[in-house]
């Protein structure tokens, strides 16, 4: 494509705008800059209202709409990454930017992009809860408790990630300092471990389920188990 322009551009003009953006570096890095930011903007572009919506279209045809429409959170946040990338290996490419610029530019765009695919997993993991929610066998042996643990993991990991691409330094050096840490982390998250065994042995024993009718008066809770989650079990009273 570039050279099918370069091919149809005057080499007149070429040669006088190459003449004209060395002879003004500041025009040359904000000509570089808007064409970048144009780039992953017509990127984006394309991925959400072409891409995406054609893969919509044709599930739709296959008779899986409902398929399409599932997939709408996970495909939209997993698009983010295309302009991210243009930029990261864009930025190189712009005249005159300072080093440090393109560095900092660079480890930001990286840091998102994780951000980026951690929410995509998250939101995938979110869609398979609600997919196997309706399954019959949801409301003895539920999995939003084991769903909620895999995101914590996949957050404490992408913050690990994320803080080594901002501060381009290796991850396995953050990791080794987690070692001196971990008292401090089975503090921080003593409530949760606690929370995921009583939530394997209320499952493995079949100790409650949803639509169950429970009374706890001293919790005020009388009525029916509308969700089982990590950390909670609501309760529906009977007044609603």
């Amino acid at each position: 494509m570039l050279g099918w322009v370069t091919a149809h551009i005057p080499r007149d003009f070429m040669d006088a705008a190459i003449a004209y953006f060395d002879a003004y570096p500041l025009a040359a890095l904000a000509a570089g800059l808007a064409g970048l930011v144009a780039a992953a903007v017509v990127a984006h572009w394309i991925t959400i209202e072409v891409l995406l919506r054609t893969i919509r279209r044709g599930l739709a045809r296959a008779g899986l709409d409902q398929v399409g429409e599932s997939l709408r959170p996970v495909s939209v946040r997993l698009a983010r990454i295309v302009p991210t990338l243009i930029l990261y290996q864009g930025v190189q490419a712009v005249p005159h930017l300072p080093p440090a610029v393109v560095l900092v530019t660079r480890n930001v765009a990286a840091a998102f992009m994780i951000l980026t695919l951690v929410m995509t997993i998250t939101a995938a993991l979110t869609l398979v809860n609600a997919v196997y929610s309706r399954r019959p066998e949801a409301a003895s042996r539920p999995i939003k408790g084991y769903i909620q643990v895999v995101k914590i993991a996949l957050f404490a990991l992408g913050g690990i990630l994320i803080l080594s691409a901002l501060v381009d330094r290796s991850p396995l050096l953050l990791l080794s300092g987690l070692g001196a840490m971990a008292a401090i982390l089975m503090l921080v998250f003593k409530d949760t471990i606690l929370s995921l065994v009583a939530s394997v042995q209320l499952t493995s024993n079949d100790m409650l389920r949803v639509g169950d009718w429970i009374e706890m008066p001293e919790l005020n809770a009388d009525g029916d188990v509308i969700d089982i989650a990590l950390h909670t079990v609501k309760v529906q009273n009977w007044d609603k």
